[in-house]
C-alpha cells in the first residue's frame, strides 16, 4: 500500500464537539459482548411475544457449496427473514420447505448435492454438498435453552447449542463452557455425551455435526473477537464501521476527545480517550485480541505496538511507510523486544491490494483481520 503513513486530519476538516473522557472506558462492554440483535435475539423475542418462525441452519458442507460455517436463516411468521443459508436458488428452495414446515412443525432436514448436473437445474455452477436442517420455532418448544444461549452471547460468553435431529421435533440443550447445561434429550447417558462433545467444540471453536450417540448439530457461539483501535483519525473512522460489521467487538482509543468520541464512531463497542500507557492499564488486551496502530504519530505508534507485544495479542498491525516501519523496529529492539517478537507486527498493515484512498485502506485492514481470524493463508 502506498499511503499508509501516520494519522493527520484532513485539511479543512473540523472535528465535532468531544463527548467522551477516559471515564468513557468504565461504560466499556465485555469483551465479545454483542449488543447487536442477532438470530437468537430475535427466536427468544418470538418465544416471548407468543409468536412463530422458522429456523434453517446448515449441518454440515463439503466442497464449494455454498453455504457458511456460521450461516443461519430465521423465517419470522409474517415471512420476513434474519440472516441468510448463502442465497440464491438454494436459499429459495430452503424458503420453499421453511412455508411448509411453518404450517406443520414437523422440521425437515434437506440434503443438497450440487454435482454439474444438479446444480445446473438449480441454476448454479459452484458445486459441493451440504445439509440443512429446518424446523419450526413455537413459544412452547426449547424456550429456556434458546434463552440461555442468547443470553450468553450477549454477554460475549461461549456457549454451544445443541440441536438433536430426530423425532417429529427437534430438541435442544445449551451448554456453557463451565459445563451449565440448560435442557435435556430425556435420556442422561446421551445427556452426558452430547455435553462432553459441546465442550470439546467449544475448545476447539467449531460447529460439529454428530451421528452418534444420537444425531445431532452441536453449534459452538463464541464471542466477538475484540479490536483495539488506536488512533481515531481518518482511517479509523471506516476501519471501525466495516471492523464491526464483519463481526469484531471494536473499541476506539484516542488521547484526543474532540477525534474519540461517539459523534465519530457510533457503532464501536467502546470509545476512550487515553494515551496508549493508560488504555492499555485499563483494557482487558490479551492473547485473543486484536490491537491496530493508526495514531498520528510514529512515537505513539511505537508505544502501541510495545504494548500490544507485551500482551501478547494475536494480531498487532502497524500503519506506515516502510522506512517509518524499520525505524520504529529498531527502537523496539533497541528497548529489549526479540525479532520474533517483531516478526509478529504487521506493518506496514493491511493486505496489498492496491488501497490508496482511506476507505480503501480500511478494507485493506480488515481483510488482513479476517484472514488472521479464519486462519487463512
Amino acid at each position: 500500500m502506498k499511503r499508509n503513513g501516520g494519522e493527520h486530519r484532513p485539511r479543512g476538516q473540523t472535528p465535532p464537539p468531544a463527548r467522551s473522557n477516559l471515564g468513557a472506558s468504565r461504560g466499556f462492554a465485555a469483551a465479545g459482548a454483542n449488543p447487536r440483535p442477532t438470530i437468537l435475539a430475535e427466536i427468544t423475542a418470538l418465544q416471548q411475544a407468543g409468536r412463530r418462525g422458522v429456523l434453517a441452519t446448515p449441518l454440515w458442507s463439503l466442497g464449494s457449496a455454498p453455504v457458511g460455517r456460521t450461516a443461519k436463516l430465521l423465517v419470522r411468521g409474517d415471512g420476513t427473514t434474519v440472516g441468510t443459508v448463502g442465497g440464491g436458488a438454494l436459499e429459495a428452495e430452503v424458503l420453499r420447505v421453511a412455508a411448509e414446515v411453518g404450517e406443520t412443525s414437523l422440521p425437515r432436514l434437506l440434503e443438497f448435492d450440487l454435482n454439474p448436473s444438479a446444480a445446473a437445474a438449480l441454476g448454479m455452477i459452484c458445486g459441493g454438498r451440504c445439509a440443512i436442517f429446518v424446523e419450526a420455532v413455537r413459544p412452547d418448544a426449547n424456550a429456556e435453552a434458546f434463552a440461555a444461549a442468547e443470553i450468553a452471547e450477549s454477554m460475549g460468553e461461549s456457549v454451544a447449542l445443541i440441536t438433536v435431529i430426530a423425532g417429529d421435533a427437534a430438541r435442544k440443550m445449551a451448554v456453557s463452557a463451565d459445563g451449565t447445561v440448560v435442557g435435556s434429550t430425556g435420556n442422561a447417558e446421551t445427556d452426558r455425551a452430547l455435553v462432553r462433545e459441546a465442550l470439546d467444540a467449544l475448545a476447539d471453536g467449531r460447529s460439529r455435526y454428530l451421528e452418534q450417540p444420537i444425531k445431532a448439530h452441536i453449534e459452538a457461539i463464541l464471542p466477538r473477537p475484540s479490536v483495539f483501535i488506536f488512533g481515531a483519525g481518518h482511517i479509523a473512522v471506516p476501519l471501525a464501521h466495516i471492523a464491526e460489521m464483519v463481526g469484531f467487538a471494536v473499541t476506539v482509543v484516542d488521547d484526543r476527545a474532540d477525534f474519540a468520541n461517539r459523534e465519530r464512531f457510533p457503532t464501536a463497542d467502546a470509545v476512550m480517550v487515553a494515551g496508549a500507557p493508560d488504555a492499555f492499564s485499563a483494557l482487558p488486551i490479551g492473547e485473543d485480541d486484536y490491537v491496530v496502530a493508526v495514531t498520528r504519530g510514529h512515537v505513539m505508534d511505537e508505544e502501541v505496538v510495545a504494548g500490544a507485544l507485551r500482551a501478547r495479542a494475536r494480531y498487532v498491525g502497524m500503519i506506515g511507510s516502510r522506512r517509518k516501519v524499520a525505524q520504529v523496529r529498531e527502537r523496539l529492539r533497541a528497548r529489549g523486544f526479540s525479532d520474533d517478537d517483531l516478526d509478529r507486527v504487521h506493518a506496514p498493515i493491511g493486505l496489498d491490494i492496491g488501497a490508496d484512498t482511506v476507505e480503501e485502506i480500511a478494507v485493506s485492514i480488515v481483510a488482513e483481520l479476517i484472514r488472521e481470524r479464519r486462519g487463512s493463508s
